[in-house]
Parts: structure tokens; sequence; C-alpha cells
């Protein structure tokens, strides 16, 4: 090696890498060998200026590198990729070539030890790389057959034998065709009401009948078991109450969101046991939110509801009886929901790599339960005066997509997203909140407690003080009330009675005037006349008017 520069090396940091051949050429008959490993040390060292040099300042940089390399029978394809991790190892004092003669050292360590001279260490760097290259074999093609290709049918022969499942949450406004859109969505009657109540159901000849179906008033779980060319799926069909049909809707939505958590939770409490049987996915894996078919925008409630619930489940927004509206208003509504729902950043679910099914979301769908005859075929659909709709023609609706979207191509889609995306981020939660809580001490949960008690004592405490102060003032002023009350009637009471009084004193005054006249017309008394009874004991005679009369026997 050269001599580069006349300082004495310092101890430098030294990186330690390794790197491993992640691809190769596919085909490369020119491998042989998969053990290499090869050593790479790198000195680099810059000399700095020296003011007390009389030579001009120069600026020096010498690159020394030394590999060694064993192998036995190396052939490497042209096509090869290394990825290389560096770790930074702490810095070591450099030996002497005596002590660690597999330690390469600088020019300059050399030059000093062969003059003996002294100098001052300007700036030095030194890094050593060690790189360690596996080469791993191409992979090979069987001459013959041997049977592992037949995996995917294994595979396929299992799950076939076990079966799927699959649950679908409708919800929507009554009378917007749930119950019949997916009768026609699985081609069979779900809710088997037709079955249970035949009488009323209607005359199956008509061809405007179809099943009605009661307004459903709590949650309720249809389960049916579906078989399609010897593949089972047990289908599970959560229909909600009567969503959105009371006068007051606030908080209508719990019920469902409580639904759909409480079945997170089975599936949570089942994969935690210790003993873990067979669990059974419950989980909601989609959510046909049915929109009325207004023709404006959304209600507060369709946004609220979705804006709630969008976190936990796959939504797709459909609307409801679309055959009340002209294509044109279709189109426009179409446009105006989509702006709502990007406003209220709502993530409803996009079908992967269907741009085009995606942009006709939501999707404009007509249910029927009756099959009518239309030029010699037989359709699925509905007959109106001005003509019949025909639930299964893109011209009509977008019922077909829906179907194939949902259920040909893309359930086990919404399987997986449901399990991996939104299942994953509740259970992150749920779990997250737990060891939370977890962490705390006994002490400090004490303490919490304590002052929660505390403060709801007080709280208990003013709103008793408020019921009382409320109370006393509400007798304050029945007590007033009644005292207006009473002085009122007294008052009436006293004009009455002086009403009264006047009356006796004019009676009495008429009495004594009447009293007057008819003792000056008989010359009698009153005072004499009271006293007739003494004189009728006596025998006593009275005269009255000049008349006189014998009182007594």
């Amino acid at each position: 090696m050269e001599e580069s520069m006349s300082t004495a090396p310092q101890p430098t940091p030294t990186v330690t890498t390794s790197a491993h051949v992640v691809s190769f050429q596919e085909d490369n008959p020119g491998l042989k060998q998969t053990n290499v490993s090869a050593t790479t040390t790198l000195l680099v060292s810059e000399k700095k200026k020296q003011q007390s040099s009389p030579a001009p300042q120069q600026k020096s940089e010498a690159l020394k590198t030394k590999v060694s390399v064993n192998q036995k029978q190396q052939h490497v394809g042209p096509s090869q990729k290394i990825v290389i991790d560096v770790k930074t190892e702490a810095p070591q004092p450099q030996l002497s070539t005596a002590a660690k003669p597999s330690v390469t050292l600088g020019p300059n360590e050399k030059s000093s030890n062969s003059n003996g001279r002294k100098a001052k260490i300007s700036a030095e760097n030194k890094i050593k790389r060690e790189i360690s290259l596996v080469l791993e074999p191409t992979p090979k093609k069987c001459s013959g057959y041997v049977g592992f290709a037949n995996l995917p049918n294994q595979v396929y022969r299992k799950a076939v034998k076990k079966g799927f499942d699959f649950t679908l949450m409708v919800v929507g406004e009554s009378g917007l065709g749930k119950s019949t859109l997916i009768n026609s969505m699985f081609l069979t009657d779900i809710y088997g009401e037709a079955a249970a109540d035949p009488a009323s159901t209607g005359n199956p000849e008509n061809p405007n009948w179809s099943t009605k179906l009661p307004q459903t008033l709590n949650i309720q779980e249809q389960k049916v078991k579906l078989v399609e060319n010897d593949v089972h799926l047990a289908l599970t069909v959560v229909d909600t109450p009567g969503f959105g049909d009371a006068v007051n809707n606030a908080d209508c939505w719990s019920p469902v969101i409580n639904y759909v958590e409480r079945q997170f939770d089975k599936y949570l409490d089942a994969e935690t046991r210790v003993e873990r049987f067979p669990v059974v996915d419950s989980r909601v894996h989609a959510c046909l939110y049915f929109i009325a078919p207004t023709g404006h925008t959304l209600k507060p409630l369709d946004i609220e509801f979705m804006r709630r619930i969008h976190q936990r489940v796959n939504i797709i927004p459909v609307i409801g009886k679309a055959d009340t509206l002209t294509p044109e208003e279709l189109i426009c509504f179409k446009q105006q929901i989509m702006k709502q729902i990007a406003e209220a950043e709502i993530k409803i679910y996009q079908f992967p790599q269907e741009k085009a099914i995606n942009a006709k979301l939501p999707f404009a769908v007509v249910g029927s339960n009756c099959v009518l005859e239309e030029n010699g075929e037989k359709i699925r659909g509905r007959k109106y005066p001005w003509g019949v709709v025909n639930i299964e023609s893109l011209e009509h609706c977008d019922f077909l997509s829906l179907r194939d979207m949902l259920i040909r191509t893309h359930l086990q889609d919404l399987k997986e997203r449901t399990s991996d995306t939104l299942y994953e981020n509740y259970r992150c939660l749920k779990l997250s909140s737990c060891c939370k809580n977890a962490s705390h001490s006994p002490i400090k949960e004490l303490e919490d407690e304590k002052k929660e008690h505390e403060e709801r004592l007080l709280k208990m405490e003013k709103e008793m003080e408020e019921v009382f102060d409320r109370k006393v003032r509400e007798k304050e002023k029945k007590l007033n009330e009644t005292e207006m009350e009473l002085r009122q009637k007294l008052k009436e009471a006293q004009e009455k009675l002086d009403e009264q009084r006047e009356d006796l004193e004019e009676k009495m005054a008429a009495y004594d005037k009447e009293r007057l006249a008819w003792s000056r017309m008989y010359g009698v008394s009153v005072e004499e006349l009271s006293n007739w009874d003494e004189k009728r004991k006596t025998g006593k005679s009275v005269t009255l008017n000049g008349v006189k009369f014998r009182i007594g026997r």
C-alpha cells in the first residue's frame, strides 16, 4: 500500500454491515457455489491545513481498499440484488501490526513506525465494512409430476366441505323494499312469510302480486342455508327496526351500532379463550343502506348514521325503489349523494379494481318477487300501466351489478376487509383500553374511584340543593297565591256583609215607620199589645178604637 499521509491514525468508529442476495436471474445454470465471504476495509484520511508549515497549503485524500475473498467455486449470474444493513460499533483503539496482524493499518501509521517521527493528528476517518454474500440457488423445475401442484385442489375441497358463511345487514326506512330486494337477490324466500301465511299473500296469479312482509319492530336475524353447485352458504340477514319511522329519530342508530360491536366482542372473546373451539363468525360483513328516492339530497339522519357506523362495517349505499325517478333525476341524485358523502368524510366500501362499478354508486335498485312473461320470455320484474320494469336489465336499474359485485365477485373481499381492517381496528382499540386500565396501580385506582365518588357526591349535593330551592320557591309561590285568593275571598265576604247590613238597616227603618203608622192608626202601641197575655190572665178589658174588649174568660 502507498503512503499518502505522514500522521499517525487514531481510533475510529467501526461499521459492520451484512448483505444478502434477494433476487437472481431465473435461468442461471452457472450458479454452483452458495458460500462466499468478503471482507472490505476502507480507509479514508484527510489532512487539514497546516499553518505552521512554510510550504503551501495542500489537501490530500487517500482511499485505500483491501479486499480478501475466500471462495471455492463461484459463478454469479448477471441479475443480483444485494441489501446492506449497517450496524455501528463502538470505537476501538488501533493495534500495531505485530499485535493484531489481521487489522489493516493506514499508511501514516506505517511511516510513523519506520521513521519514529512524531506529528500531530489533524483529522482521519476509518470505516470497516464486512460484507457477507449469501447466494441462494435458483428454483428448479421438476422433470416429472410430484404432486404438490394439487394443493389448491386440496384447499378447495376442504373449503367446500367446511362451507361458507356471510352476514348481511339491511338498514333503511320502512317501505323501501329491503326484504323484497333480499329475496330477489338470493332467488329464495329468506323470510318465509309466504309459506307461513298463504292467505295473507294475495293471489299469485295476479301479475302485480308480491309478498307483503310486516314491518320489523326490533333487530331480527334471519338465518338460512343455501346450496348452489354443492357449495353451502350459511346466510344471515340482519333486518333492522323501523329505522327512521319515529317522529323523534334521535339516537335511533344505537341499536344497530350496539349489535355490530356485540358481534365483534363475541368473536374477540372466542379468540382469547384458553380452549378455543371452532370460532363462529357472526360479524357483519356488509351493510346495505337504503336511501329514500327523494331526488334531492340525503337526510340528516342518513349522513349521521353512515358517519357513526362506517368504521365498523362495509357500507354499500343503495337507492330503494329507483323506478320512481327518471334517468336524469337519478344521475343528479347520485352525484349529490356522493358529494355529501365525501364532504362528511364517510368511507363507503369501494369495489377493488372496479372503476366502472364504483362510478355507479349508490346503486339504484328495484326488487320483485314475481316472474312475468314479456315477449315470450320469463323475466323477474314489476308491471305498471305504462310498461314493465325488468330488474335484471342494466337499462332499468343496477340490481344486476349489485348482485354480481356483492355475491359473485367480491363476497370474499368483503369478509377479508371486515376481518383484516375493521375488526382489527376495533380489537386494537379494545385491547389498548384494557391495557391502559391494567397498567394503573391499585392505589391509584382507589384514589381515582374516591375522587370520582367525591365528585358524584358534590354533584348530587348540588342537585339536591337546586331541587330543594326549586321546591321552596314553588311552595312560596303557591302560598302567596293562596294568600291572595283568601284575601280576595275575605274582601268579597266583607263587601257582602256590608251590603246585607245596609239592607237590614233599610228594612228596620221601614219597619219602624210602619209600626208608628199602625200605632197612630189603631191607637195601640206595640208595647201594649205585648202585655195582652198578662191582661188576659187577670181578666181585664182593653179598648181598641173606642171598642171595649174583655180579655180572658
